[in-house]
């Protein structure tokens, strides 16, 4: 059985600043707050070499999770209520505090290193998943929708001093198709039309406000464009 892959510790502590800040919990989330509050006791159990200090903060924890795991005294009384008690809310705010708080402090350079490391679509992807509200897709939808038209520059290969009179997504790609001699990236760029057409809807709705609100599934459309289109990218430098 393939062992589950942990979460990086810069996504555990944007999830404890989100948990801390976010005003309506669920049952769903008490459930993932259990399983994040586990994980971060393995990267601290790490961090002081499996030797805890005397701290009330993970004696507290270490016991809530014991708890649970033994006795399902938290989260099987929520799912029976199918909502979460004052003591619950409480419960998770506190923690979240002061995981966010302690993350931050002994974790600071790998949180700056994988931040670092992320890709303009892992940005986007991050931006997409943290809120739904307007400005985080207008940013999402930027970052995708350039990096789109980034692929489309670098893959047309551009002579030094050539200039490129227009960067819309549309007219990159149909350069591209004309430009390129690699025939399965003119058959991806002749049957993805209609998408490369959308991906240029989306930048201009992110970048207009009058041309109306994007949403979350023309910018997950968008990624998953960008992505096809990094294939090439990668069988480019391979040659």
């Amino acid at each position: 059985m393939r062992k589950k892959k942990r979460v990086p510790i810069d996504e555990l502590h944007e999830y404890w600043i989100d948990i801390s800040k976010r005003q309506n919990l669920t049952v769903t989330d008490y459930k993932v707050f259990f399983e994040r509050a586990a994980t971060s006791m393995e990267y601290f159990q790490e961090y002081y070499d499996k030797h805890f200090p005397r701290d009330r903060f993970f004696d507290r924890v270490g016991i809530i999770l014991f708890t649970q795991r033994t006795l399902d005294s938290f989260l099987g009384p929520a799912i029976k209520r199918k909502e979460l008690s004052n003591q619950d809310y409480v419960l998770m705010k506190d923690v979240a505090k002061t995981f966010g708080t302690r993350i931050n402090r002994c974790f600071a350079r790998e949180i700056v290193s994988s931040i670092k490391a992320r890709s303009p679509l892992q940005d986007a992807e991050k931006l997409l998943a943290y809120s739904p509200k307007l400005t985080y897709k207008w940013a999402a939808g930027i970052i995708a929708s350039n990096h789109i038209a980034n692929l489309l520059i670098q893959l047309s290969r551009f002579r030094r001093g050539e200039k490129i009179h227009k960067d819309d997504i549309r007219t990159l790609a149909d350069n591209l198709k004309n430009r390129t001699t690699n025939r399965k990236l003119q058959t991806f760029l002749t049957r993805s039309y209609r998408r490369f057409e959308d991906a240029d809807k989306l930048r201009n709705r992110c970048a207009h406000v009058i041309e109306g609100e994007p949403t979350k599934q023309e910018i997950e459309q968008s990624i998953a464009l960008a992505r096809l289109l990094q294939r090439y990218i990668a069988g480019r430098k391979k040659l």
